[in-house]
């Protein structure tokens, strides 16, 4: 391997992992990726794991959604990411305190992260890199909320998630049941084949999360849900369009904290149990 300021360019795959870790991809934006990563990941820690969250997404939904404070420079996931910060990255955690969620928070400088991340060595691996320092039995699970787009940081989302030994790890894919999404699901496909081939990696997609569904909306809704129930993926979950997670959004809670006996965290909960009952 070549390394350069102590990046490798090349996965690293002689350790055993011991976090699951999963991505929360899609590149089209107002799916609920940020609403289904803190909710899982809510219903995950109250059924026993450990969980640690990663926000990837330079927009910060997810840090605003649990209402944590912005890190400083230098001590930041996107300094860290570009080599800037080499402390341990157990500094830079949060802990979110009525949920008990490990937050690696946004930041205002992860909006200059992306394009730094295209002259760095061994981009697409930053995240892995950083991940293998809790990857030591202190998380169960790794949930990382991407960007809503095809590029280094949701690439680094993927290679993070990549298959490896010990622990099963792949990608979630929030859709909503409409025609845009079925579009946006062959690119994100197409995508990841792409880095498969590239990079040599393998990445494991686990299945569909249906957001903000309400039948109520008419045909087109029904029948795009017929046609991603077709496609060779499982819907691991369907949400429908509930005000407690709106109202738990507002309030910096996931619903399983906010409105515990609420259909909404019921589902989350089922998608959490059935994950669980996966390994």
């Amino acid at each position: 391997m070549n390394t350069v300021s102590g990046w490798c360019d090349a996965p690293r795959t002689s350790t055993v992992a011991t976090v699951e870790i999963y991505a929360v991809v899609n590149q089209k934006g107002g799916v609920g990726k940020s609403a289904t990563t803190k909710n899982l990941a809510a219903a995950l820690a109250a059924q026993g794991d450990r969980v640690l969250v990663v926000d990837l997404d330079p927009q910060g939904h997810l840090s605003d959604a649990l209402g944590l404070p912005e890190p400083q420079p230098p001590a930041t996931l996107a300094e860290a990411m570009l080599g800037a910060y080499t402390g341990p990255l157990r500094e830079i955690i949060q802990t979110h305190e009525s949920s008990g969620l490990d937050v690696l928070a946004w930041s205002l400088d992860m909006f200059l992260l992306e394009p730094k991340l295209y002259a760095a060595q061994g981009k697409e691996f930053r995240l892995m890199h950083l991940l293998e320092q809790v990857d030591d039995g202190s998380y169960d699970v790794c949930l990382i909320d991407c960007p809503p787009s095809l590029a280094a940081l949701t690439d680094n989302a993927l290679v993070a998630s990549q298959r490896r030994k010990g622990k099963r790890s792949g990608v979630f894919i929030p859709v909503q049941a409409e025609d845009s999404s079925l579009r946006a699901l062959r690119l994100l496909f197409g995508q990841v084949q792409s880095l498969e081939h590239s990079l040599r990696i393998q990445v494991e997609m686990i299945g569909l999360v249906v957001n903000l569904y309400d039948k109520r909306r008419g045909r087109i809704v029904t029948t795009t849900l017929d046609a991603l129930r077709e496609l060779p993926l499982p819907i691991l979950a369907i949400i429908d369009d509930r005000s407690t997670i709106r109202e738990a959004w507002r309030a910096h809670e996931p619903v399983a904290i906010y409105d515990p006996t609420s259909e909404a965290a019921t589902w989350y909960g089922d998608l959490a149990k059935a994950l669980r009952a996966s390994r």
